[in-house]
C-alpha cells in the first residue's frame, strides 16, 4: 500500500538538510575524501564545532588522547561519525512533540541517538566487523517518518497505542489503519528525498518488518538496535527483559547471545546517559 498523497507532500515540503550534512552525505560513497574541506565547512560553525569536540574526546568514541581542534577531531571520528553528530543536531532542531505517540519533544531524537550508540555496543559485543559502519546512521534515523505523521495527527484524533492495544495489532499496523501509511515506510521515502545511500533507506523501510525474506546486517543491527533503545525508554534493567521472537533471526545473524544484549543495553544506557548530560538533560 501506497503512501497517502497529503504525506507524500509533507515530505516534497521538507526543508533540505544543512549544506555540511549534504557534503558528508557525497563523502559516504566516497573513499577519496578531501577532509580538509569538511573541516573548512565546519570551522565556521561554533555549536557543531562543539559537538565535534566534545564528541571526539567522549568515551563511547575512543576518546582516551584528548583532541583540541577540529581536524584532529574530523580525522578520529571519520565521515559517518561526524554525519552522526550532524543529523542528531538537525534531528533536535525539528524535534516536536507526539502525544499519539507517547513522545515528549526531545523523545524522537534521543531514541534515534540511543539506538545509533546500541549499534555500536552491538559491534562491540559481537566483533562483527562485517556489520556495516553506516548503521549507525540508519540507527540514527530509523523512526524519522514519525516527524511528517505527527503533523497528520489530529489532537483529538485516535491515539495509536491505544488502538494497538484495543485490537492487540502491532503499532505499525494501527498507524497503517489511523493515517493509510506507518513510520517506516515515510522514513524510507525521507531518506531518499535527503539522497541517503539506498542500503540506508532499506533498512529504515523494513526495520518493522516481522520477517523480512531478505537479510542484511544493516538492518538486522537496526532491529536490534531498536529493540535495546526501546528496552532502556522501558525498563532500567535490561537483564530483566523478556526478548521478543522477531530478536533471534537478527540475533542469530550477528552473532549475539541473550546475555550479550543485556550488555548491550548496559553499555548503551552508559553513553546514553553520557550524551544526554552533554545536552543538558538528566535530571
Amino acid at each position: 500500500m501506497g503512501i497517502p498523497d497529503k504525506i507524500l507532500d509533507g515530505i516534497d515540503r521538507l526543508e533540505p538538510l544543512p549544506i555540511t550534512v549534504q557534503k558528508l552525505l557525497v563523502a559516504l560513497n566516497d573513499s577519496e575524501v578531501d577532509f580538509s574541506e569538511i573541516t573548512e565547512a565546519i570551522e565556521y560553525d561554533g555549536a557543531i564545532t562543539s559537538n565535534i569536540l566534545r564528541t571526539a574526546n567522549s568515551a563511547a568514541y575512543g576518546g582516551r588522547v584528548r583532541v583540541e581542534h577540529v581536524r584532529d577531531a574530523v580525522v578520529r571520528l571519520g565521515t559517518v561519525t561526524l554525519l552522526d553528530i550532524m543529523l542528531i543536531g538537525h534531528l533536535r532542531s525539528l524535534r516536536v512533540a507526539a502525544p499519539h505517540y507517547g513522545l515528549s519533544e526531545n523523545d524522537l531524537w534521543l531514541h534515534g541517538a540511543t539506538a545509533s550508540l546500541a549499534v555500536k555496543a552491538l559491534i562491540r559485543e559481537t566483533c562483527n566487523r562485517k556489520i556495516p559502519e553506516a548503521s549507525t546512521i540508519a540507527a540514527l534515523i530509523h523512526d524519522i517518518g514519525k516527524l511528517i505523521l505527527v503533523r497528520y495527527l489530529s489532537s483529538d484524533g485516535p491515539d495509536i497505542r491505544e488502538l494497538s492495544r484495543e485490537k492487540n495489532i502491532s503499532f505499525v499496523e494501527a498507524e497503517q489503519e489511523i493515517l493509510g501509511c506507518n513510520h517506516a515506510g515515510v522514513g524510507g521515502a525521507m531518506a531518499r528525498k535527503w539522497l541517503f545511500p539506498e542500503s540506508i533507506t532499506t533498512a529504515i523501510e523494513r526495520h518493522h518488518d516481522p520477517a523480512p525474506k531478505e537479510h542484511d546486517l544493516m538492518l538486522d543491527a537496526v532491529m536490534l538496535a531498536n529493540l535495546a533503545a526501546n528496552t532502556l525508554g522501558a525498563d532500567p534493567r535490561p537483564e530483566e527483559t523478556v526478548l521478543p521472537p522477531d530478536f533471534n533471526g537478527p540475533a542469530r545473524r550477528i552473532g549475539l547471545a541473550a546475555d550479550g544484549f543485556a550488555r548491550v543495553c548496559a553499555q548503551t544506557d552508559a553513553w546514553a546517559q553520557e550524551l544526554k548530560q552533554s545536552y543538558g538533560l538528566l535530571n
